[in-house]
């Protein structure tokens, strides 16, 4: 008789033995003794286990595709007996895998479908997965695959990370940086970054920068130059230029925003500027006034071949010849002359203007050279020396610039080709 027990187990063995005997005792000597027993054939007990569910049947089966058969469970082609504890005529245990719809992803991101029956051990193994100190399953091996489970192998990381002025390394399964921050509790403010980005793929031996950013704003006062501007004036004589406004630098208030990252400005950009005092131009009219040639010119009139210009006493160790020519010099410079006057002047190395102390382009002509001036069409300067300089040297068209005692002069002096006899 076989018996069908589901649920918890419970060890039941119900054994009927119907024994008939017949003794004949009339006659001992001569009387046969007769005996018949009948008796059922040996049976024993399976425990069928699926998951969590045992199913104990009482069989005489020792076949055990037909000992599962009669416990009234059905298998699939995908199932999976396990008979490692399974012994035929004796109490013994039999374990079913059910096929079951299971999602594999291995580490690479290649994902596989199949129906698997077993436990997610050989799952792996059936994958041609290794496990390693470096290589993890998401579901426990030991688990038995059942439908719709996803198993996942995970590879952790060695990852380097700096934060707050220290220097971590860490394994990690975390699949970005981002739940690699969360993993390892590092929280970033509002401003703070990470580099590289919360969204990146970690990778073994990745090493990610948490950078404390902190932005600050300062407030400082600049210097607006002021600008210069030049107006023309009828007043003043041409050539002549006069400050008539002196210039004032203005200020302005520049906000500035700093980035700090780690404790350190990286960057700087101007949030907004407010002047806070206005520059003042620098104004300088400019002579324009040209007087007429027919001017008095009195005791100042220039003469060809008359009385040399310069006031400056012609030393004795030097002597005029014909023709106003020294007779004994170093060499000549020819070129153009201007003339200038500045009463109650000063030169350049110091002396009080005079005629006789010209304007030269030191460069050219060293502070102090002693000269004779005569002009290619007769008029005598007359004994120099080199004492001044002035923005004639810029233009690079005359050759020195000749002191006078009066504008009057120096208007009709002009603009003059000269020799000049270095003495």
């Amino acid at each position: 008789m076989n018996q069908n027990i589901k649920g918890q187990v419970k060890a039941t063995r119900k054994t009927a033995f119907r024994v008939t005997a017949i003794i004949m005792a009339i006659v001992i000597l001569c009387a046969g003794t007769a005996f018949a027993a009948t008796s059922e054939a040996s049976t024993y007990i399976v425990d069928i286990y699926e998951g969590s569910q045992v199913t104990r049947i009482e069989t005489t089966e020792t076949v055990a595709e037909k000992v599962v058969a009669e416990a009234g469970i059905q298998l699939s082609e995908d199932d999976k007996l396990i008979l490692d504890d399974f012994k035929p005529g004796k109490d013994s245990r039999i374990v079913i895998y059910r096929g079951s719809f299971v999602t594999f992803v291995h580490t690479n991101g290649k994902t596989i479908s199949t129906i698997f029956a077993g436990t997610v051990a050989e799952l792996i193994d059936s994958q041609g997965v290794t496990l390693s100190d470096t290589v993890f399953s998401s579901v426990n091996v030991n688990a038995v695959v059942t439908n719709n489970l996803l198993v996942e192998i995970i590879s952790a990381y060695d990852i380097l990370i700096n934060v707050d002025d220290e220097q971590k390394s860490v394994k990690t399964t975390a699949k970005t940086v981002g739940e690699l921050l969360d993993e390892q509790g590092i929280v970033l403010d509002e401003d703070d970054e990470v580099s590289p980005s919360a969204e990146t793929v970690l990778s073994n031996d990745l090493t990610v920068d948490v950078l404390r950013v902190e932005y600050v704003t300062r407030d400082v006062d600049e210097s607006i130059p002021f600008s210069s501007e030049k107006v023309n004036s009828s007043a003043l004589n041409k050539g002549v230029e006069k400050v008539t406004q002196k210039g004032v630098n203005g200020v302005k208030t520049v906000t500035y925003k700093d980035k700090v990252v780690n404790g350190v400005v990286e960057s700087t950009e101007t949030v907004s500027e407010a002047v806070t005092k206005e520059p003042v131009t620098e104004i300088t009219k400019v002579g324009t006034l040209v007087k007429e040639a027919t001017t008095k010119l009195g005791n100042n009139k220039i003469e060809k071949n008359g009385k040399p210009i310069s006031e400056l006493q012609l030393p004795s160790e030097y002597t005029i010849g014909e023709n106003n020519v020294p007779t004994d010099y170093k060499y000549t410079i020819t070129g153009r002359a201007a003339a200038y006057c500045i009463p109650g002047g000063t030169t350049s190395t110091g002396k009080a203007v005079k005629p006789g102390y010209i304007a030269v382009n030191p460069n050219q002509i060293p502070y102090g050279t002693e000269m004779w001036i005569v002009s290619n069409d007769g008029v005598v300067y007359g004994y120099a020396i080199a004492a001044d300089t002035g923005g004639f040297v810029k233009n690079g068209y005359f050759t020195c610039d000749l002191y006078m005692n009066s504008t009057e002069q120096c208007y009709q002096w002009g603009d003059r080709g000269v020799t000049i006899y270095v003495l």
